[in-house]
């Protein structure tokens, strides 16, 4: 599915808390965690600030960091049921079956040095979820400044200016690193 809007960033996790105590603040929204579940129960989140991981991750690889659809309380999303080869089912969250629905990707302290960045793509603005997109969107930017593709916030520049690796893939080599512009 081609994404008609994204924006990609790197906040360190108090940044990251900011970012969200202000969003949750100003608008009206609900999670569902996105990925394949061994159960088609998937409890909405009201809050990612209930989420004790926000803005620290486990995986070096921005492919495999938590992804969660923003919605509105009253959404309900559509989990699609997979048949697997070696028999049983999983239950897949994400924008095949709910197009409409932004997906955001928190970035994350993978260790000490390393920052993993974080993303907020969406579809199609013509739903609330677009509205969504379009307020954090805003909120992000306001605490950022843009380096290369990237919204970095001031914390986040500071560790870069110290040596810092802020990166997709922790395994990429350094070259693929986020570089300040000269």
């Amino acid at each position: 599915m081609r994404l008609a809007n994204q924006l990609y960033f790197f906040l360190t996790p108090n940044e990251l808390v900011s970012v969200i105590q202000s969003f949750e603040s100003n608008y009206t929204v609900s999670y569902y965690e996105a990925g394949m579940f061994p159960s088609p129960d998937n409890p909405m989140i009201p809050s990612l600030l209930e989420v004790k991981s926000l803005g620290y991750l486990t995986i070096g690889d921005w492919n495999h960091s938590p992804d969660y659809l923003l919605a509105a309380p009253s959404d309900e999303i559509i989990v699609r049921k997979i048949t697997l080869r070696k028999g049983g089912y999983s239950y897949s969250v994400d924008q095949y079956e709910n197009p409409a629905m932004a997906v955001f990707k928190p970035s994350g302290l993978l260790t000490p040095g390393i920052l993993i960045a974080g993303s907020l793509q969406i579809g199609t603005r013509s739903s609330y979820s677009g509205l969504l997109f379009q307020g954090l969107t805003k909120i992000i930017k306001k605490h950022t400044r843009r380096i290369g593709t990237f919204y970095v916030g001031s914390d986040a520049e500071e560790k870069l200016k110290l040596g810092w690796r802020l990166v997709t893939s922790a395994s990429s080599p350094k070259e693929y690193d986020l570089a300040l512009e000269d």
